[in-house]
């Protein structure tokens, strides 16, 4: 009896110093991180993962780059470096009782003696910045037309404030596009992507000539993209250049007869708005043609043909010359939407035709002559 409970007095006693050595087993790492221009870079993650056990750590580095892990347990680590910037580097490292172990890393001295990896840090750097500046834009894009649709709803006291809202968002989405355009590489296939937004962002701030040269040059890095040319062009007629941006709604027609049809109706309506109704008649016809199953078409080239109406003079009465199609036009856009938004206009406007085909008589007759004549009349 005595030699068990002596032999169960041992055991514990060794259980008591295998608990003892293990809570002394443990360690920590700590140490620096340079950027690539040799100064301390503050916000990198470091994080220590054991791989059998499972064991996790994180830590970010502080303003002067340094990041510390204190009370690990001892074992092989993976240590793994995150920066903003640059593609994350890992090594194995062991960790073991005692003072901890150092781990700098000094992007500078990293790029320096790797000639392969610097072009692959430079070009995720590159494209860390591009997407950075490229994010910022189309955020400031997308807050704009919140704010222009928006308008449509609010009241009129409030739209000079939402305008110019609209104009700072716009001009920081230019700056933001702009810097990722002088960013990226001429020949990177984001290009045609980055200049097609800028476009838009010179769009929404009214500089139509700097727009149609952003949606062009987009248009020619993918020329197989009719929404590049379709922006080309509107901006084109915006700025007056009509032939140039008909000359892009054909190259859009080919390549989406839909999208042609839109193209069209934009230079339709930038004429319509700036009271050029005759010259609003030809795309018009041409956006009915691609897309006619497109409503407002039909009835903005109802509107254009009859703002277009010229007149002349039949047995002294001035009699409207009606244009060819103008009737057809909104009866097309009534049968397609007969109650959409211009439904009442577009009844009214064929009423006026119809009373318009009678002609109106414009015969002068001096103050009393309608008696006189009547008189004779009655003899």
């Amino acid at each position: 009896m005595r030699h068990w409970k002596t032999t169960l007095a041992v055991v514990a006693m060794a259980g008591v110093l295998v608990a003892a050595a293990i809570a002394q087993s443990v360690g920590g790492v700590n140490g620096s991180v340079e950027d690539d221009t040799g100064k301390p870079w503050q916000g990198v993650t470091v994080t220590i993962d054991n791989a059998k056990t499972g064991a996790h750590f994180t830590a970010t580095t502080d303003a002067a780059g340094k990041y510390s892990f204190e009370k690990v347990p001892a074992g092989d680590y993976k240590i793994t470096f995150d920066t903003p910037e640059y593609p994350p580097q890992s090594s194995q490292i062991h960790i073991s009782s005692g003072s901890p172990l150092k781990q700098d890393l000094n992007f500078q001295k990293l790029i320096g003696q790797n000639p392969k990896l610097a072009a692959q840090l430079r070009k995720q750097k590159q494209f860390t910045q591009v997407k950075k500046r490229f994010d910022e834009g189309v955020g400031a894009m997308k807050q704009a037309q919140a704010l222009q649709t928006q308008l449509q709803t609010e009241p009129a006291a409030q739209h000079a404030a939402t305008q110019q809202q609209i104009a700072q968002l716009s001009q920081t989405a230019i700056t933001a596009l702009l810097a990722a355009q002088q960013a990226e590489s001429p020949t990177d296939t984001n290009m045609p992507v980055i200049l097609g937004n800028l476009g838009l962002a010179y769009e929404f701030a009214g500089k139509h000539d700097q727009a149609a040269d952003s949606f062009s040059k987009a248009a020619v890095l993918k020329p197989t993209d009719p929404g590049l040319l379709l922006g080309a062009a509107t901006n084109l007629a915006y700025s007056g250049k009509i032939d140039e941006a008909s000359a892009d709604c054909d190259k859009v027609a080919t390549l989406s007869p839909q999208t042609g049809g839109t193209c069209w109706r934009n230079i339709g309506v930038v004429l319509y708005n700036t009271s050029q109704m005759q010259k609003a008649v030809g795309p018009l016809q041409k956006a009915a043609q691609a897309d006619p199953s497109y409503p407002d078409t039909w009835y903005l080239l109802g509107e254009a043909l009859m703002n277009a109406m010229q007149s002349k003079m039949v047995n002294g009465k001035l009699t409207a010359i009606i244009q060819p199609g103008t009737a057809e036009a909104f009866q097309k856009y009534l049968t397609l939407a007969p109650t959409g938004p211009h439904a009442g206009d577009a009844k009214q406007a064929l009423q006026v035709l119809q009373q318009l085909g009678a002609g109106v008589n414009t015969q002068f007759v001096a103050p009393g002559a309608e008696k006189d004549k009547n008189k004779k009349k009655r003899r």
